[in-house]
């Protein structure tokens, strides 16, 4: 079994703030998110993720941050460029993309 972490900022629910997280992966999939504050801790179950959602697409989304993170390394200003246009329109293309996944 592959397990690694890696450090991001995110938003704790707990701490109401932006503050560093861990983010622990096992076999190339998020595993747990702990909060390096306040110490909370977000657990995935992959065998709910995967008997409720397609696999292809929860995939997709547990290694975004790894693909982010190879995207930032490979050409940062065109990274940055493109940040402000994702961030706002990536929630709205996820949410078509899961309803149009749940009706199959």
């Amino acid at each position: 079994m592959k397990k690694n972490c890696i450090e991001a900022d995110l938003f704790c629910v707990n701490c109401e703030n932006e503050t560093t997280h861990e983010i622990e992966y096992k076999d190339e999939q998020i595993y747990r998110i702990t909060c390096e504050n306040c110490g909370i801790q977000v657990q995935i179950n992959p065998e709910f993720v995967n008997k409720h959602f397609k696999e292809e697409f929860i995939k997709r989304i547990f290694t975004k941050p790894v693909r982010m993170t190879e995207e930032m390394e490979a050409d940062l200003s065109l990274f940055l460029k493109s940040l402000p246009s994702r961030v706002i329109s990536k929630p709205y293309r996820v949410y078509k993309e899961y309803t149009e996944k749940t009706k199959e």
